[in-house]
């Protein structure tokens, strides 16, 4: 069964980590297109004000709950959240799972050279993870997301983590779709400048007590505090004033979900800092570039 909660109209699955994996894991054996998306209060904002992103969101094979805020929401509803699902923690978890089955990784977006970073640690992190290519993109015109598609269809991945920002990560994934050539497509954020050391991540009981975005706005004042304070806290007040009986949804699926969970030492909730500075790129690891 796939169950879901409907936040302010748009529906986020209820799995915890060991769910979340299972359907990544299934996803990618199946070899056929699946988009994750990874949503937070902003998330809502841009589905509030933007139908055609939230139909996006709402289409999308798994969605996750990047946001303790939108697991407390949860807790007025019919059908609950279990737990908050980070861009970071899914790397780390599927990079992980790469490593037990064999998959390759592609890293595409954030500034230059820093998915090369990014993909530096993860080699560390995870000796033996197949990292089939990277690429930091000088900009997102469609010329470009062109090459990258091309570039990322011709390396072969089997899980894509793109970092574009939202929404036009998404929308990367979402029109390209089939033509990627990868089973698990998923749009991360700043995930990447996390993963580099670029941007330190809060304390463990920082996001336990879902006070990251504090510790990220004390990072970032001018960058964030109009999205934190002016965009997002209006959103979280609708949220949580939500009225109890608006339409949750329980939708039964063809297959039921089979998952080695020895397979995956689950690594969500751990933060993670960069060892020392890798030597930046922007030149594809592993892929082919495409002219």
């Amino acid at each position: 069964m796939r169950s879901q909660v409907n936040l302010l109209g748009t529906l986020i699955d209820c799995v915890d980590a060991t769910e979340a994996m299972a359907r990544v894991d299934t996803f990618v054996q199946s070899r056929r297109f699946h988009q994750v998306v990874t949503v937070n209060v902003d998330f809502l904002r841009l589905a509030g004000k933007h139908e055609g992103f939230r139909d996006l969101v709402n289409s999308s094979d798994l969605v996750l709950a990047d946001g303790m805020p939108l697991v407390w929401a949860s807790r007025r509803r019919h059908v609950r959240l279990p737990a908050r699902l980070t861009g970071v923690d899914m790397i780390l978890a599927c990079a992980q799972l790469a490593v037990s089955r064999g998959y390759g990784i592609f890293l595409l977006g954030a500034p230059p050279g820093v998915a090369n970073d990014a993909a530096q640690v993860l080699r560390r992190r995870f000796p033996g993870v197949r990292i089939v290519g990277t690429y930091s993109p000088p900009n997102t015109e469609p010329a470009e997301l062109e090459r990258c598609a091309r570039m990322v269809s011709a390396a072969n991945a089997d899980m894509l983590f793109v970092a574009f920002g939202a929404p036009k990560q998404e929308e990367f994934i979402h029109r390209y779709g089939e033509g990627l050539n990868v089973p698990v497509c998923m749009g991360i954020g700043g995930s990447f400048d996390m993963l580099a050391g670029n941007v330190r991540r809060a304390p463990l009981w920082v996001q336990q007590h879902g006070l990251e975005w504090l510790y990220r706005l004390a990072q970032e004042p001018r960058r964030l505090w109009k999205r934190y304070i002016i965009h997002d806290l209006p959103v979280f007040a609708r949220m949580m004033l939500q009225r109890r009986d608006t339409f949750d949804q329980v939708q039964a699926r063809g297959q039921p979900l089979r998952f080695d969970e020895g397979a995956v030492e689950l690594t969500f909730g751990e933060a993670l800092y960069a060892e020392d500075a890798a030597r930046r790129s922007e030149i594809p690891v592993g892929a082919r570039q495409s002219a």
